[in-house]
């Protein structure tokens, strides 16, 4: 038996994932994500490249959770990522400034050649829950969607777990 070719290794590959779409799910209820503690925060994963059972890799997309007088983790990218209000209110640091939003709001974050750096700040008397979203390229590109992403400074609630 001879080795596949890469055409023969990109046919199948093509037609395994037209079967893990057929059988993937539509429909995912939010109680079912489990809670990540991440160095960026509380997220709870909807789409993401990783997870097997929904029917699309089309985009990242998870549910940032900010407590109550808390913030997020100093998120380094290079932006084109989009935030959704769906609870709380409170501010994003970026470029200097803090930019103000409650629920209902849409925080575009600008692309910049050079990068941006974000945090988000829960300013409300309750959690702050946002949805989070960006194309998912890495076929094409990499992890990363073609940039270099890293948190520069942890979500307090990362560091006090980590020192447990």
């Amino acid at each position: 038996m001879t080795e596949a070719t890469l055409f023969e290794q990109l046919l199948e590959a093509a037609q395994t994932e037209r079967e893990r779409v057929a059988r993937g799910r539509n429909h995912i209820n939010r109680e079912e994500l489990p809670a990540e503690l991440t160095p960026f925060g509380t997220l709870r994963w909807y789409l993401h490249p990783a997870l097997e059972e929904p029917s699309t890799r089309a985009l990242y997309f998870f549910e940032l959770e900010i407590p109550k007088g808390s913030r997020s983790g100093l998120l380094e990218h290079q932006g084109g990522v989009i935030h959704f209000v769906l609870e709380g209110s409170g501010y994003t640091e970026y470029d200097g400034g803090q930019h103000q939003w409650e629920a209902g709001d849409v925080i575009a974050l600008p692309v910049k050649e050079a990068g941006i750096a974000f945090r988000h700040h829960n300013t409300g008397l309750s959690p702050v829950r946002m949805l989070v979203t960006w194309p998912n390229f890495d076929s094409a590109n990499g992890p990363e969607a073609g940039v270099y992403m890293r948190v520069t400074e942890n979500a307090p609630e990362w560091d006090a777990a980590q020192a447990k």
